[in-house]
């Protein structure tokens, strides 16, 4: 039986042991202001994912946090479960079937937060209206993880900028969910366009939040790259589409079936069809093999950006794109490891290695423009002044409007380890060099959805410094030793080689 953590209920586990369930800190907090009583009495947290695990202090009070095999000890020790995420249903179900006996007469608890709640008031309120023409989308991960220019990026942005395109706003409000509306005022004018904050969920003022559970609760279709969590009660009737970043070989950190979140994702392959179903838990028909829409983007590079970001000049370009591995202070629970080394670059890791690489360039008059992931920590990096490396900021390219997709057109060559941009860029038929100095430690930390991994990478492996200067002088040099391995494996990876993935994803919806 599943029952709403209530005053009343409450009496009852301030008497008992409490066995929290599939937690998060926000949730952890909110009840902890809520009923302390019962946040006092959580004796343990259960939850399936190894990144949350470990010894919590709250309120001077030490919880430890561990595997769902600890679910066996509340029937032994007359525990009480209790639910703390916005998956209460799904989680009830889990442990269900786990532990059968939570079908029968025991009673598993469940709290509610004040966005939850107040979300449920307004679900009610628009129960019986007809869903309207509204197209909503979000992009970026949860919003405790907000940084400036993720809110309006990716996949989401690649496909509203199709739409536009194709003036589909006449026919449906185009809205968006972001971090600062105010940043948006260049969109004021065009028709049935808007941007709503998500922080308007919770917000004290009525306005604010009318507008934002109107959109959410009457919007025909929703999409958004990562975070879902805030379309998780919608209706039947309301279709949500998970667009991702991008069709990589890193595999989820964190497993969560995702069948019942979303009705459908994209990705770029039928090869990529199996994984994605896989590692996020997901049916056959949830898959859209359409390509990515931000892949659109790479056949119509932006020159103008190009000329203003003052790239012109050299004879070729190469982009390094490496993923992140040490996030940004307040990010801490995204971090990888730790690259030791003075430039927390793979394989070129001290400023001398750059200063022999700067001089290689310059040879070959070539320019290579660093592109770090925008939760990396770039403490290090950001010191790098040479002649022909160059580092470009994310902060840069949210200034100027610019996705790095529009920008990858115009390079000869590109640099990456494990990112999913290495997947996007083979769709251009260029030379790739993957950094591969930590390999094993990246495997172990994260893991990858291929099993060899080094079977799977469309081009030069460096694993030293002197192999990276060795690709360096071969895109100088205007040669391209791994072609045919590289075609090999697109054939193998994308189902599709153009700039019609927006196109393909509309039609695949009937919008």
């Amino acid at each position: 039986m599943l029952k709403r953590l209530d005053n009343e209920a409450a009496l009852i586990l301030e008497k008992k042991k409490v066995y929290g369930y599939d937690w998060s800190k926000d949730y952890l907090s909110e009840l902890e202001e809520a009923f302390p009583g019962v946040a006092g009495n959580l004796t343990v947290i259960v939850d399936g994912s190894k990144r949350n695990r470990g010894m919590l202090s709250r309120e001077g009070n030490e919880v430890y946090v561990n595997e769902t095999s600890w679910l066996k000890e509340a029937g032994r020790q007359e525990a009480v479960v209790l639910i703390l995420s916005d998956y209460h249903r799904e989680a009830y179900g889990t442990l269900c079937g786990l532990l059968p006996q939570f079908e029968g007469d025991l009673t598993v608890y469940y709290f509610v937060s004040r966005e939850t709640a107040i979300e449920e008031t307004y679900r009610e309120q628009y129960r019986n209206r007809e869903l309207e023409n509204i197209i909503l989308f979000r992009s970026g991960p949860h919003a405790s993880s907000y940084i400036k220019g993720t809110d309006f990026a990716d996949n989401a942005r690649a496909l509203f900028d199709y739409m536009l395109a194709e003036h589909m706003n006449e026919a449906y409000e185009l809205v968006w969910l972001v971090k600062n509306p105010e940043e948006f005022g260049r969109y004021r004018d065009v028709k049935n366009v808007s941007f709503l904050s998500f922080d308007w969920s919770v917000s004290e003022n009525k306005e604010e939040r009318d507008r934002y559970y109107r959109v959410l609760c009457l919007a025909k279709y929703l999409f958004f790259t990562d975070a879902y969590g805030f379309a998780r009660n919608s209706r039947s009737d309301q279709v949500r589409v998970q667009l991702w970043h991008g069709c990589g070989f890193k595999t989820r950190v964190n497993f969560a079936r995702c069948e019942k979140r979303y009705e459908y994702t994209t990705v770029i392959s039928d090869l990529y069809a199996e994984i994605h179903q896989d590692i996020y838990g997901l049916r056959e028909d949830q898959m859209l093999v359409t390509g990515y829409a931000k892949e659109d983007w790479l056949f119509h590079p932006d020159r103008e950006a190009w000329e203003r970001l003052g790239l012109a000049g050299a004879e070729r370009y190469i982009f390094w794109l490496p993923t992140f591995r040490t996030a940004k202070e307040g990010l801490a629970q995204l971090n990888e490891y730790d690259l030791t080394g003075q430039t927390g670059l793979p394989v070129v890791d001290s400023y001398e290695k750059l200063s022999d690489l700067d001089r290689l360039l310059e040879s070959l008059h070539t320019e290579l423009i660093i592109k770090l992931h925008p939760f990396q920590d770039r403490s290090r990096v950001g010191r790098i002044h040479m002649n022909r490396i160059r580092v470009l900021e994310h902060e840069t390219l949210v200034d100027m409007d610019l996705q790095i997709n529009r920008l990858l057109g115009y390079a000869d060559g590109l640099i990456s380890d494990y990112s999913s941009a290495a997947v996007d860029y083979m769709l251009l038929d260029r030379p790739m060099g993957f950094t591969l100095d930590d390999v094993e430690e990246y495997g172990n930390s994260r893991g990858f959805v291929f099993e060899n991994i080094r079977d799977w990478l469309p081009g030069k492996e460096i694993f030293s410094f002197e192999a990276f200067c060795e690709f360096v002088r071969e895109v100088g040099e205007g040669r391209d030793s791994t072609a045919e391995r590289r075609r090999e494996l697109k054939e193998r990876m994308h189902k599709y080689g153009d700039d019609r993935s927006c196109k393909r994803i509309v039609e695949a919806l009937g919008i």
